[in-house]
């Protein structure tokens, strides 16, 4: 499995705020530019599961692939999305609250070997660490974008 993680700092976010950004199935497209569409199709309310279907771009001769599989989560802690088709993909997003904001590490790890078979082998690892670390970069760059545009603005008083 390749593994990649990265880690933000957002000023003046709560652990809350960051939460129902990355659960909103309406944004997530724009947090996570790949993502098109996000189908639910059953949801636990008691045990905090849901089993989720994105529609992944994918570009080139991939087009857009359907990506099923299971979200878990902690309130305002942890978003977990393991997908099992096409092939083994996990993606973890913990929040810790922090001075003056929280703390956001953001894990992604990817299993070619089932869809790959041997050939998963000769797979460049650092090319695949180096797109999934820009994927994440970029959601952390997003989710901080959003937060900030959605923060309460102060408005003048005129005396």
């Amino acid at each position: 499995m390749i593994k990649v993680t990265r880690r933000a700092h957002l000023e003046g976010a709560t652990p809350a705020a960051i939460f129902a950004a990355l659960s909103d199935p309406k944004s997530i497209g724009q947090l996570l530019p790949r993502v098109q569409k996000v189908e639910l199709l059953n949801r636990d309310e008691v045990g905090r599961k849901a089993r989720l279907v994105t529609h992944m771009s994918m570009g080139g001769i991939f087009g857009t692939i359907r990506c099923e599989g299971d979200l878990t989560w902690e309130d305002g802690r942890e978003i977990l999305f393991k997908v099992r088709t096409p092939l083994p993909v996990e993606t973890r997003w913990t929040l810790v609250p922090g001075v003056n904001g929280t703390e956001i590490q953001a894990t992604m790890g990817i299993d070619l070997a089932p869809m790959l078979g041997p050939m998963a082998a000769f797979v460049p690892v650092q090319t695949v660490s180096e797109m999934l670390g820009t994927e994440l970069e970029g959601a952390l760059k997003a989710i901080a974008v959003k937060l900030r545009d959605e923060a309460p603005r102060e408005r003048a008083v005129a005396a």
